[in-house]
């Protein structure tokens, strides 16, 4: 029942971080684990496990759930907001995400896009994280809150520290730092609104008429810049990794540029087997699940990368199938806190 198991400490010279994920399962550890490693908590490593773990917010909670433990911590509004109260801001923010309101977006993102690929072209090469990758989803970010590209350099470094750096006291200066940068911009949103997702937020009314509490303003800020940023790198970096070296993955893609459906489903089969994502969660209170004890405010982590390569859910689940009609993964999540920008993601990636 207790692996010692680090999902911080990757190996050097291996080539595939997840595949320190993918080890446990093939040395057989329990489905459900506990490590004592990053203050301690529990892993869950099967399909229909996760996927209880994501419904079950009455037991599994998105509140306070950073590991190792980090406190105070942002409350990030709506995703660290268990069910019904989560709902003020998701029904907020979902308009903003929907497939019609993600196509909207779509000249501003080609843009951005554009702008970075002209930085590196005529030296006809690149290194794609560094070039691209870790910058088009702040990029994003800037154009989706009416922010000028100039400030892409301020805003890389904000989330370069935020995921990067170990040091507590320079983690704890950074949220500082990002939280003057939000509040900053939606003040100045609420002298000069624009068409844009900040000026939305700041604009919106709660039931009673009433402007929102300016502090869940700022963690929905909060949630938005940290969210997409370093997921969609790493997506993207798997991604373009398989593309690059797979040319009749290329071609599959070229002879589908007429048949959005079928686009699609090659889409949705490079987020099953790309997905880098371990949500946490925190256990609400003592008692005995699938026949284990657990403790009130234990930790638990829901690895996206192992449920969507269960055998039990997908047939052949480590190849990589463009064609695949049933692909029901958990890359965006499952349950009340879904993901809402996947659409956005999944047209990024």
């Amino acid at each position: 029942m207790i692996v010692d198991f680090d999902f911080f400490d990757i190996p050097r010279g291996m080539s595939d971080p997840a595949e320190i994920w993918h080890g446990l399962v093939r040395k057989g550890v329990p489905p459900i684990f506990y490590t004592p490693r990053n203050g301690g908590h529990w892993v869950f490593l099967k399909y229909i496990d996760i996927v209880e773990g994501y419904r079950d917010h009455q037991l599994f909670s998105n509140h306070q759930t950073p590991i190792p433990p980090i406190e105070p911590f942002p409350v990030m509004q709506p995703q660290g907001v268990d069910p019904p109260d989560h709902n003020v801001f998701r029904k907020l923010l979902a308009p903003m995400f929907t497939p019609l309101a993600v196509r909207r977006m779509t000249e501003g993102l080609q843009h951005r896009a554009n702008t970075l690929i002209a930085g590196f072209a005529d030296a006809g090469g690149c290194d794609f994280i560094e070039d691209y990758a870790a910058k088009f989803p702040t990029a994003t970010f800037l154009d989706l809150f009416g922010l000028p590209e100039e400030r892409l350099p301020e805003f890389i470094a904000l989330a370069n520290i935020f995921f990067r750096s170990t040091d507590s006291q320079v983690r704890a200066m950074n949220v500082t730092d990002i939280y003057e940068v939000l509040d900053e911009m939606f003040r100045a949103k609420l002298r000069e609104p624009g068409h844009d997702i900040a000026s939305a937020i700041v604009a919106a009314r709660d039931e009673a008429g009433g402007r929102y509490p300016w502090q869940d303003i700022l963690n929905c800020g909060f949630l938005l810049f940290v969210a997409g940023l370093d997921t969609v790198t790493n997506t993207m970096a798997y991604v373009w990794r398989y593309l690059a070296t797979t040319p009749e993955a290329r071609a599959h893609f070229r002879g589908r540029l007429d048949d959005p459906a079928a686009f699609q489903i090659a889409i949705e089969e490079l987020m099953r087997i790309s997905a880098v994502s371990n949500i946490y969660r925190r256990v609400m209170r003592d008692c005995v699940y699938k026949g284990i004890q657990f403790r009130r405010n234990d930790r638990v982590v829901l690895p996206n990368m192992v449920a969507n390569r269960d055998p039990a859910i997908f047939d052949n689940p480590q190849a990589i199938n463009l064609d695949r009609k049933v692909n029901n993964h958990l890359t965006f999540g499952v349950g009340p806190h879904r993901c809402m920008g996947s659409h956005l993601a999944s047209g990024r990636s």
